[in-house]
Order: C-alpha cells, then structure tokens, then sequence
C-alpha cells in the first residue's frame, strides 16, 4: 500500500512535469511568434486622421497619405484661404497657419498676412468654387480647378477661372501645408520650371 502510494506520487508528479513543459513550449512558441509579429509591424503603423467631414476611408502611413485624405484636406485648405470676407480673413487664416509645415511658416504667413490686408482694405470678399480636383500623391499636392468670384461691398466685382495648388508635408504622421499658390491649367501642379529642366 505505501508502495502504491510512492508510485502515484511518482506517476502524478511526471504528469505534472510533462504538462508543465508542454505549457513553457507552448508559451515560448507564443512569444517567438509575438515578437515576430511586432518585428513585421515595425514601419507599417497606419494612423486614422478625420478631415473635418468624412465621406470614404483615408490613411497616413510612415511618410505617405492616401489619395483621398490629401484630396480632402487640399479642398479644405483652399475654403479657408479663399472663401473670406474681410470679417473671417483673420480667423481663417489663424487656422490655416496652425497646420502650416514649421519650415514655411513665415513665408506662408507673410501671404496670408498679406491677402488678408488687402481683402480688409478693399472691402473685397472671394468664394471659390471647386469644379474638379488632381491630386499628385507621391509628392503630396493637390490642385484645385474652379471659378474664383469677387464681391466688393455689395456688388460682384467679378469671376475668373483658377488653379489653385496645395503642398503638403508629413512629419511624425500629421499632414502640414508647405505651399498654397495659383497655378494654370497647362500646370496645376506649378512644376513648369521644373519640366523645362
């Protein structure tokens, strides 16, 4: 009787270090195939931004932003700079300028400064109406085609055809405006310079 009970204890404690070991084999492969996982994924994180108004799904990843989300912030970028009385100008450029790119910050400042002057002299406000949109996603610029129309005080000052250009910049996975300017048709993107060479 005491040796079957020795040997119960014996077979119960082998069980117990085979299950055991089955168990750190099984944690260990689990770990191996966590870090992995975790080593795969390094580089690849993709942050989900919201522009003001969602229609379709958009991304930004490592140094790239997907088509749609640049298509979406370059039309909201160009209703701040360009849909203005003298009233909002200020206030719309203050939001402009909080996501412009820190390297162009003056530049764009002195324009936006500048524009928003003329519209509070003048007594000038300006609506532009996006008619179409290109978007050139490697280098994170959009053009906008459409019908820029002028209002002084209460009479329409007048309507022309337009190209706007927004550049872009992603730095630690936030979009920045690095450039707003007018363009033409034959070069929305204003890479004529750069053709010719």
């Amino acid at each position: 009787m005491i040796f079957q009970k020795y040997t119960d204890r014996i077979a119960n404690a082998s069980a117990e270090i085979r299950f055991l070991r089955w168990l750190c084999g099984g944690l260990a492969a689990l770990s191996l195939l966590l870090v992995l996982t975790t080593f795969r994924l390094i580089g690849s994180e993709r942050v989900v931004l919201l522009p003001p108004e969602v229609n379709r799904s958009m991304w930004v990843s490592g140094s790239q932003a997907s088509k749609e989300y640049l298509e979406e912030m370059g039309y909201w970028y160009a209703g701040l700079a360009l849909n203005v009385t003298p009233a909002t100008s200020e206030y719309q450029n203050g939001l402009f300028l909080k996501f412009a790119a820190p390297s162009e910050y003056g530049r764009l400042q002195a324009e936006m400064g500048a524009r928003a002057e003329f519209l509070r002299k003048n007594n000038v406000s300006t609506q532009f109406a996006v008619r179409s949109i290109s978007v050139d996603a490697p280098n994170s610029r959009v053009a906008l085609t459409g019908t820029l129309y002028t209002w002084t005080s209460d009479k329409k000052a007048g309507e022309r055809n337009a190209v706007y250009m927004v550049g872009f910049k992603l730095i630690n996975g936030r979009l920045y405006v690095t450039d707003f300017k007018e363009t033409s048709d034959q070069h929305p993107f204003g890479d004529a310079a750069a053709g010719r060479t």
